[in-house]
């Protein structure tokens, strides 16, 4: 029986579904992270006006909450390449 070894690059395409890369979807998982730390300062921020407002009330809050996180979460997202590898 004949034994074939894998190229280190193959295997990684295998594990990954990439060319490199140590972690899968690395750069996604950076962006979800600070997506949700952005989340949590802002929905603690406007914890106060969600519990008091009605369903058009949250329906608007959450327009601007929405914005306000997205804002957030570009200021916090380190500079770096989506074709880092991770």
């Amino acid at each position: 029986m004949k034994i074939r070894k894998l190229r280190a690059s193959f295997v990684s395409q295998m594990k990954t579904g990439r060319d490199t890369g140590i972690v899968p979807n690395g750069y996604a998982n950076l962006a979800a992270g600070v997506n949700a730390e952005a989340r949590r300062i802002v929905e603690a921020k406007y914890a106060d006006q969600w519990q008091a407002a009605g369903v058009i009330g949250r329906w608007k809050l959450q327009r601007v909450m929405d914005a306000e996180i997205n804002e957030l979460a570009t200021k916090l997202m380190p500079d770096v390449s989506s074709k880092a590898v991770f």
